[in-house]
């Protein structure tokens, strides 16, 4: 019997890891281990846990703290039948705000959402869902591997909804009634059951509506009176991303997951700002050699008030904070591990893992009812 932890990341370490208290943002940060029960995490900066949510659904995603203090969870509906078998890892169904004592204010469902939702300026939800492709038009969708679609034979597209709290749904935007389909190929590595795969959903500064496609390398922005796409960013800069959203510069942020990266033999993850007019990266995060820094899914990064970024190395739970030169002022190992279960997903899903499809950082203003801990 050995006494050796057979878990390499968490034999390598949890918790704290690095902290540079002059150059750090400071503040809490949330994360959701998606292996979790529905246990959302707030720590501080020492890596003390500040606050937890134990919530009775387990995790669709992720959750955040809104700007009045209370937290917007998106959790799993259990026990419905899999439309294909990486859709028991990734859709949720649940939305709920929920008060820092756990009481539930507001609930909202919806049986074909995944990965990801937010709340819209006007206070309704916009989220990620899917609905089968026509087979007239799924027969023209190029790219990912051969005979690979959901048992049935179809394939499920992503739509987007507008949907109040009641369930009304008031906009929708369908992939396969509006993006270029030859031009939007799946990558040859992914599935042709879910197509184009949307990880990210969320409103612009005017009105426009972001979302990201992994399984394409795409993003793309949308206006919403017209439903056309107004703006896209391919896999000529992208390679199955996460996240991407505006900053206050009108800038675009995104995690670069980098798992097929055509121009590279090595994998590895970035976290790029693009110009949206020149379509340029004017900033980008790597590390030194670059493979040491690599998320094949999930992950985030976040732009911080005092120029830092903070980013959620996904796969592995790492978070961290780097300088607009680069430097990691801050690091933190989520030592929270979990298990999915047999027979769920694809071999990604196996095993003990302290995942986090995404995380942030607040500052004190976000948590007033929390009674502060150290500096």
């Amino acid at each position: 019997m050995t006494t050796v932890d057979q878990n390499t990341l968490r034999r390598r370490g949890t918790g704290l890891r690095a902290h540079d208290p002059a150059r750090s943002y400071g503040g809490y940060t949330l994360f959701t281990p998606i292996a979790g029960p529905g246990d959302v995490h707030l720590v501080d900066i020492h890596g003390g846990l500040a606050h937890q949510w134990r919530l009775p659904h387990p995790p669709g995603r992720h959750a955040q703290l809104l700007p009045d203090g209370t937290l917007f969870y998106q959790g799993k509906q259990t026990g419905t039948a899999p439309l294909f078998p990486i859709w028991d890892v990734y859709h949720g169904g649940i939305f709920q705000l929920v008060a820092p004592d756990g009481a539930v204010l507001r609930e909202a469902r919806h049986p074909y959402h995944h990965h990801d939702a937010s709340l819209l300026s006007n206070g309704n939800l916009i989220l990620l869902a899917v609905e089968p492709v026509p087979p007239a038009v799924a027969a023209r969708i190029p790219g990912g591997i051969p005979g690979s679609e959901a048992p049935d034979g179809r394939i499920w597209g992503d739509v987007v909804y507008e949907m109040t709290w009641t369930g009304d749904i008031l906009w929708r935007w369908a992939s396969f009634e509006h993006l270029d389909i030859e031009n939007t190929p799946l990558n040859r590595h992914f599935a042709r059951e879910h197509w184009p795969m949307a990880n990210t959903v969320n409103e612009l500064r005017d009105g426009s509506i972001m979302v990201g496609f992994r399984s394409a390398s795409t993003a793309v922005v949308i206006d919403r009176a017209t439903s056309q796409v107004t703006w896209r960013l391919g896999p000529d800069v992208l390679a199955q991303q996460h996240y991407p959203h505006e900053l206050e510069s009108g800038t675009i942020l995104v995690f670069d997951n980098g798992s097929y990266r055509d121009d590279t033999s090595v994998p590895y993850s970035r976290v790029i700002e693009v110009d949206r007019h020149s379509q340029k990266v004017i900033w980008s995060y790597e590390d030194n050699p670059p493979q040491n820094f690599y998320s094949p899914y999930m992950s985030s990064a976040q732009r911080l008030p005092n120029g830092n970024t903070f980013i959620a190395e996904g796969s592995f739970g790492r978070l961290f904070e780097v300088t607009p030169d680069s430097d990691v002022v801050w690091e933190y190992v989520v030592p929270y591990f979990g298990a999915f279960g047999t027979g769920v997903g694809l071999e990604s899903s196996r095993g003990a893992q302290n995942a986090v499809f995404r995380a942030y950082r607040y500052g004190p203003e976000y948590v007033p009812w929390l009674r502060p801990t150290r500096a």
